[in-house]
C-alpha cells in the first residue's frame, strides 16, 4: 500500500531497528546506508508530497532502481522521517533482509518504493 507523506528535511529512512544509525550524509548521492538504515533524499516538502511504498513486491510501476542494500533487522522494518515519525512498517525475519530502493527520479524522487525480501545467505 502506498502512502503520501511530507517528510521534513526531504529525507525518508528505512530502518531495521528501533535504535538505528542513520548515514551521516547523502554526500551528493540520492541514497546512502548504514548497516541498519537506508536514507533516500526526496522531493523538497516545499515542492510537494512524496509517495512511499514498503512491500516484498511494490505495486508502483515505472520506477528506476536507486540502490540495493542488506539491512540488519530485529524482525520489522519501517519507513520513518528524520524525527522518527513512522509511516509504514513490515514484519520480516530477524537478522538481515535485502532491500532494493526504487524511485521515479534519480535526482529528487517524489515516488519511492522499498522492496524488502529475505537476504540470500
Amino acid at each position: 500500500m502506498a502512502h503520501v507523506i511530507e517528510p521534513p528535511n526531504s529525507v525518508v529512512l528505512l530502518v531495521g531497528r528501533d535504535e538505528y544509525t542513520p548515514p551521516e550524509s547523502l554526500a551528493d548521492r540520492i541514497v546512502a546506508a548504514t548497516g541498519d538504515c537506508v536514507a533516500v533524499g526526496v522531493l523538497s516538502v516545499d515542492d510537494g508530497a512524496t509517495t512511499v511504498e514498503l512491500a516484498p513486491t511494490p505495486h508502483i510501476d515505472g520506477l528506476s532502481r536507486l540502490g540495493e542494500f542488506i539491512l540488519e533487522t530485529e524482525g520489522r522494518v519501517s519507513i520513518r522521517d528524520v524525527y522518527n515519525g513512522e509511516y509504514a512498517s513490515l514484519l520480516v525475519e530477524p537478522g538481515t533482509c535485502a532491500v532494493t530502493v526504487w524511485g521515479n527520479d534519480t535526482g529528487e524522487p517524489d515516488v519511492v518504493a522499498f522492496e524488502v525480501r529475505p537476504a540470500v545467505s
